[in-house]
């Protein structure tokens, strides 16, 4: 039993460390996932990393190939689309939600960790922008106060990630992203929550003219691992 405790703890571990590296691109969607190499990377055997993988496959971060291994998700460029209109749609129902359900403190919270990513923005410091925007995020889904959609939208945004990374990456995106996390912030903080839902609606839009250079990119990136 302590053996089994200690491996689904290094699992655990192992999952995370593997998530976070496939979100920042370390591991691109297409690449191989070797049980051999992550178990030498980690210093463990390959009983742990097995299941971190599964936890991966079970989260849609990684995918099982018949005879091959596991490698990192891959998804058609209208799946892409598909992912990023319902993590929309779901987004746009937190901050409705939250606008009506926020506690004052998450409120305070929340405007300052909004702030926090234009600072992050305008300093151009990417690593500090990309945990500010998540933590802005997370707040709003748990300001939903209903659980099932926090739970649901966070493992959608852990989906889209490996894409949703390019978006910070077109020019001036950062910034202006940054303006709407403060444009949303105020909405939420006066209650408004239609216009709080519509406005991440807008902030999350693909179809929106502007992300014209993130298409182009996504297209790429989606060419490249399906080949």
């Amino acid at each position: 039993m302590p053996q089994d405790d200690d491996n689904v703890s290094q699992a655990e571990r192992i999952s995370r460390a593997i998530e976070a590296d496939i979100l920042n691109a370390t591991y691109p969607p297409g690449d191989r996932l070797d049980e051999r190499q992550l178990a030498a990377r980690f210093g463990v055997s390959r009983t742990p990393v097995r299941e971190a993988l599964n936890r991966l496959v079970s989260d849609g971060l990684a995918e099982h190939r018949a005879r091959q291994g596991v490698f990192v998700a891959r998804i058609s460029l209208a799946s892409v689309f598909e992912l990023f209109e319902m993590l929309a749609v779901m987004e746009s129902a937190s901050a409705r939600l939250a606008a009506r359900r926020m506690k004052p403190d998450d409120v305070t919270r929340l405007l300052a960790v909004a702030e926090e990513t234009l600072q992050a923005a305008a300093a151009d410091e990417a690593a500090v922008y990309t945990a500010a925007n998540t933590r802005f995020h997370e707040l709003i889904y748990a300001g939903s106060c209903n659980r099932l959609l926090e739970e649901s939208v966070k493992q959608l945004r852990r989906r889209a990630a490996p894409y949703r990374g390019h978006i910070h990456r077109v020019a001036g995106r950062r910034m202006s992203t940054a303006q709407e996390h403060v444009a949303i912030a105020e909405a939420i903080r006066d209650g408004k929550g239609e216009v709080a839902a519509d406005l991440m609606f807008q902030h999350l839009d693909i179809h929106r003219p502007e992300f014209s250079d993130y298409v182009f990119i996504l297209s790429r990136s989606v060419e490249s691992a399906l080949a």
